[in-house]
């Protein structure tokens, strides 16, 4: 992880966080804080405030009640889901430098957030623990390709042909060009950020979950199963790898063979919705046909 993590650090101005999430965080970390002030953190972003009220007044996230203020939204979402809103929200905004001939991120960030909801849909059938956080680990586990494209745009183009040409892994080929691939960027990229452990381990270890330390396999596992059926969607697809993440995953027993279908109705339903809440001000329309940067 050393490369990587000395790629990001030389890069760390560009991807660090607002103010206002730093604040979050350190509210979150405070034991002694209350509702209040969150609720005058959110305040000093405009755009923020909007998205926190629409989320608590969604039907995908599942609030049984409408809030009227600020305070009851925060009180009705929950700090850690306020934490991964708004985590969401500024990455989207940290990386929208990029041009887009680079990359396209509304395609990028359409497909994060299908990854998101499938791995929310999924973490919620299989009753794993810490399901709450499973949207935000979907969402950014690829997100060492946006740092990778933002940096090394020529390098990341190079390696996404080359993974499509030969049809092999775009980590197998990013490891070879740059001694390191998107994994282990966004892993390092979560440490820079200073996110729980099990963000490192879902960007880090998606691929390979058996790679993943024990207390967190359960988690990776879920982004794994996720990121599979987002990268080759289709009902059907993927039969073979669901029945053997059954009958080989712990936690996964519970899981409905038919859960690629029930993905895909939660991708087809709340895609839009969920896209256009984080979704950065000012930004082009994110309405696009599903896509990310390739095969990873």
């Amino acid at each position: 992880m050393k490369a990587a993590r000395e790629f990001v650090a030389d890069m760390a101005e560009q991807v660090s966080m607002p103010e206002v999430y730093v604040a979050i965080r350190e509210l979150l970390l405070d034991p002694e804080t209350t509702i209040d002030d969150f609720v005058e953190v959110v305040q000093r972003d405009s755009m923020l405030t909007v998205r926190v009220m629409r989320m608590a007044r969604s039907q995908y996230f599942g609030f049984p009640r409408q809030s009227d203020d600020l305070y009851q939204a925060i009180s009705l979402i929950g700090l850690m889901q306020l934490h991964d809103l708004m985590l969401g929200c500024l990455c989207m905004r940290t990386f929208a430098a990029i041009p887009e001939q680079v990359l396209n991120l509304r395609a990028f960030w359409r497909y994060c957030v299908q990854c998101g909801i499938a791995a929310r849909t999924i973490g919620e059938f299989s009753r794993t623990d810490g399901s709450p956080v499973f949207f935000t680990l979907g969402l950014l586990h690829e997100i060492g390709h946006a740092a990778l494209f933002l940096k090394a745009p020529e390098a990341s183009l190079g390696a996404l042909e080359t993974s499509q040409a030969e049809q092999r892994e775009l980590a197998e080929i990013e490891r070879e060009m740059l001694g390191f691939d998107y994994g282990e960027v966004g892993a390092e990229l979560m440490r820079l950020w200073r996110l729980p452990p099990v963000y490192r381990q879902a960007a880090a270890h998606h691929l390979e979950p058996a790679g993943a330390e024990p207390a967190y396999r359960p988690a990776v596992e879920v982004v794994s199963l996720a990121h599979a059926l987002c990268q080759n969607p289709g009902v059907g697809r993927h039969t073979a790898k669901i029945e053997r993440a059954i009958r080989d995953v712990p936690g996964f027993a519970q899981l409905p063979p038919q859960i690629d279908e029930h993905v895909a109705g939660e991708i087809s339903a709340h895609t839009d919705f969920v896209l256009g809440l984080l979704w950065p001000q000012g930004a082009p329309d994110p309405r696009l046909q599903p896509g990310g940067v390739g095969h990873a």
